[in-house]
């Protein structure tokens, strides 16, 4: 008989997630699976997973918010012969943005039991933070402190940040070390892709492939403000790397060092400002249900 743990972050998305649960406890009994709910609280979460983990013994451990929370499920999952499930609850859902799992409570657990399983990759950052999405030092992680900072919800306070972020573009000297070779170059952004879009959909790594061993980094040099429209065409047409101000490598290892500091995020999680990141492939990986019509190459 199947065995599922769901975590559940109670505030993610700001919504009240009892319609959520309501669905779970009557979804998994017509199924005939056994089934425990954890509401994560913000202290001791970790703990309290593995915990719950090793008194239970899930075959799938499923993670019911946003992005955060898919990092702290996943993590506990790392050389675990048990698999991660999503429903995406939060208001940010890269993860679930990129295997194409439905909001739909209904539709995104028929993935647990009719989707297949990916091996999805893990990446490390700066020794200690796991990242298994899209991380980033400079525009993006600006954008997502700007908008926190401000303090203002919604897609009008999220607009009014990115018109900001825009006009204050973080551009840095960065200096860029990939097994062995040195590349220094003026930028605006490095990102360090496992997956290949952000949760709205647009497609910042074409090449990426998630369970292939290794991950990219998308260098992007200074563009003319003007440019900044057909940058989005690209983005979302998944042809960002036609752009001659974006340059994609594929790498197992890679260290970025700026000239000053900038803000990094991973997974969303903005962890204050660098001026030194260091991310690498692990050898673990993480097995993930995906709906059946998701496609792992690109």
């Amino acid at each position: 008989m199947r065995q599922l743990l769901f975590v559940i972050n109670p505030i993610a998305g700001g919504m009240d997630k009892a319609e959520a649960k309501a669905r779970i406890e009557r979804y998994c009994p017509e199924k005939k699976w056994n089934f425990q709910l954890l509401e994560t609280t913000g202290d001791g979460d970790a703990a309290r997973i593995e915990k719950a983990i090793a008194g239970f013994s899930p075959d799938t451990v499923v993670a019911c918010g946003g992005d955060g929370t898919v990092n702290l499920a996943a993590q506990a999952l790392l050389g675990r012969d048990c698999r991660l499930g999503i429903l995406p609850l939060g208001s940010a859902n890269g993860l679930a943005t990129e295997f194409g799992i439905s909001k739909n409570i209904e539709e995104a657990l028929d993935v647990l039991s009719s989707g297949k399983v990916v091996a999805m990759d893990a990446l490390k950052v700066n020794g200690e933070h796991f990242c298994f999405h899209l991380s980033d030092i400079g525009y993006n992680a600006k954008l997502i402190q700007s908008f926190e900072r401000e303090g203002t919800r919604g897609q009008l306070g999220y607009a009014r940040q990115f018109l900001r972020t825009m006009r204050e573009r973080p551009v840095n000297d960065y200096h860029i070390e990939i097994e062995g070779r040195r590349l220094k170059q003026r930028a605006v952004m490095v990102t360090f892709a496992n997956a290949r879009r952000y949760g709205t959909g647009a497609v910042i790594n074409p090449r990426g492939h998630i369970s292939d061993g290794q991950f990219e980094v998308c260098i992007f040099r200074p563009w003319p403000r003007w440019y900044i429209f057909w940058l989005g065409v690209l983005f979302f047409a998944g042809r960002l790397d036609e752009s001659r101000y974006v340059k994609i490598l594929s790498v197992k290892d890679v260290t970025v060092r700026t000239a000053s500091p900038l803000p990094l995020q991973v997974d969303g999680e903005l962890l204050g400002e660098q001026v030194k990141v260091r991310v690498e492939i692990l050898a673990e990986k993480v097995e993930a249900w995906a709906p059946a019509s998701y496609d792992e190459k690109p």
